[in-house]
């Protein structure tokens, strides 16, 4: 799937996942419920699949959640998904800077990046910026960044360490780190829509998007 053209699709939802209860297992029927994880674990998720569940899923320790031991974050296996699980970033102590203090001093639009990457992402950091879209509700623990009417990209925070302002949005942004193409599961975009305020039971599928994983991300004061 063209890259650019996924990103598109990420106006469909609003959305990531910090919050929930973990799942009741079925005591009635131990044997059966057993082997239904025995399957999961050994099953395979096509990256180019849709309305496919991710087996690892329950192992993040809640349906949806992204920030699982399989995607930069620490092992979740607690409820929930909280944060103050990786290592906390040393902060700038910069007003309106959360994270780790930028290491490079030059940006380029979120629009210019995604035009000029193609299918070949930046293997490097890279810094840009944008407008906030929208924010997690539950915890601030992501955000999407856009950029004209189809470069949006999610903001997900390095090993989930921090967090930004949960009424950010409409306010200009720069995001500091590395740029990916991530499938999300369909519980894992169900999930980003609930905590984005959203109905979960109005998407379905999964989706394609352009995540940027930030060490740090600024919104200015004043944007």
């Amino acid at each position: 799937m063209n890259l650019r053209i996924a990103a598109m699709v990420l106006f469909g939802s609003a959305a990531l996942a910090c919050g929930g209860a973990e799942k009741p297992a079925d005591a009635a029927k131990p044997a059966e419920a057993a082997k239904t994880a025995e399957g999961q674990d050994s099953a395979k998720v096509d990256a180019t699949a849709i309305a496919k569940a991710d087996p690892k899923d329950d192992e993040a320790g809640e349906e949806g959640c992204v920030y699982g031991k399989d995607h930069g974050g620490a092992d979740h296996t607690e409820e929930g998904c909280p944060h103050g699980k990786g290592d906390t970033p040393e902060a700038s102590g910069e007003p309106g800077h959360h994270g780790a203090t930028f290491a490079l001093s030059e940006n380029s639009p979120l629009k210019d990046v995604l035009a000029s990457a193609g299918d070949e992402l930046p293997s490097t950091p890279i810094q840009v910026t944008g407008e906030v879209d929208s924010v997690c509700q539950k915890k601030g623990c992501w955000m999407v960044l856009k950029d004209g009417d189809s470069a949006v990209a999610r903001i997900l925070m390095k090993d989930h360490s921090f967090s930004v302002p949960m009424d950010a949005k409409g306010k200009s942004a720069i995001v500091e780190g590395t740029l990916t193409a991530r499938t999300f599961s369909e519980k894992e975009v169900k999930h980003l829509e609930k905590d984005g305020g959203g109905d979960p039971d109005k998407v379905e599928g999964a989706r394609k998007e352009f995540v940027l994983t930030a060490s740090g991300v600024k919104i200015p004061l004043n944007s």
